[in-house]
């Protein structure tokens, strides 16, 4: 996954993915285009501290995705799907049990209102 990460305004850091990007998960796929930006992993700010930085290579992946599905909502998908895909591909990716497990959660408690949603950066 190539991606560019700059500071663009009080929005913070916004990563841009450089090329598409292709998740197989469960027997579903989705391809993520090449030029799609997002905040990186959008915890709450309340678990910042004790989960990761929002652009941890760790979290990056199921970050980009995971916005992605939220923003697009593509036919097939849940939310609840597009939450444990997000834990899982940060699992995978190398974060830690504890700390994937409260980033799970506070997108999976708090994240109801950004699906569909633009999510705040386009």
């Amino acid at each position: 996954m190539i991606i560019d990460i700059y500071k663009a305004d009080d929005r913070g850091d916004i990563v841009t993915l450089i090329e598409d990007l292709t998740v197989s998960w469960r027997g579903k796929t989705v391809t993520i285009p090449g030029g799609f930006k997002c905040d990186g992993a959008s915890v709450p700010q309340f678990l910042w501290s004790s989960v990761t930085p929002a652009v941890d290579p760790r979290t990056l992946r199921g970050a980009v995705t995971h916005d992605y599905l939220y923003r697009t909502t593509p036919e097939g998908w849940s939310r609840k799907e597009a939450d444990e895909l997000f834990y899982d591909l940060i699992r995978e990716d190398g974060l830690g049990w504890w700390a994937s497990r409260k980033a799970y959660w506070g997108v999976r408690l708090f994240g109801a209102s950004s699906w569909g949603g633009d999510n705040g950066t386009s």
